[in-house]
């Protein structure tokens, strides 16, 4: 229910872990309820197939690689045919620096690293190799903190009106991230 409420606040920019949820079956139906339904646009799962049928209702199916040892690692660089539309989350994402240059690119993108990425310095070495990373609450105030924008300490995130944000579609003023 957590999920749903959330969704209906607006699903623009929540990205769900299909796997993870309770009460949501990680099958065809969990991802139409999820995409269809709710209008979450990003959907992550440890199975291809439900990562592939996201992406074939226009939406982003991200395949969660757990490389914690070589053997997860290993199924996802196994040759397979990716469709448009389905990236990569690695876990933990600091495994991604100790890839080769040929693993990373038989990698689908976009590439998330995720997990275990502690340190701003950590996640911005990450985003040299990854589209994006998933860090926690005191890694991402260090980013912003970092990047020169205020904090409110209480709720560990920049204040509004204080970021610069993404410009809006119509050309308009700048939008908060």
């Amino acid at each position: 229910m957590t999920l749903v409420r959330v969704a209906e606040a607006g699903p623009e920019g929540i990205a769900v872990d299909l796997d993870s949820v309770d009460g949501l079956n990680a099958d065809d139906a969990g991802a139409r309820f999820v995409v269809g339904r709710l209008g979450i646009r990003i959907v992550m799962t440890r199975r291809p197939a439900l990562a592939a049928l996201v992406a074939e209702a226009g939406c982003l199916g991200l395949v969660h690689v757990f490389a914690f040892d070589s053997t997860g690692l290993g199924r996802a660089l196994e040759s397979r045919t990716v469709p448009h539309g389905v990236g990569t989350v690695i876990s933990p994402g600091p495994v991604l620096s100790h890839m080769t240059t040929d693993d990373l690119e038989r990698l689908p993108r976009p590439i998330v690293a995720y997990g275990l990425i502690d340190s701003p310095d950590r996640a911005r070495r990450l985003l040299t190799i990854a589209d994006s990373v998933v860090v926690g609450p005191e890694c991402a105030t260090g980013l912003v903190q970092g990047a020169g924008f205020p904090v409110d300490d209480r709720l560990g995130r920049a204040q509004e009106g204080e970021r610069s944000g993404r410009p809006k579609p119509d050309g308009g003023a700048r939008t908060p991230d």
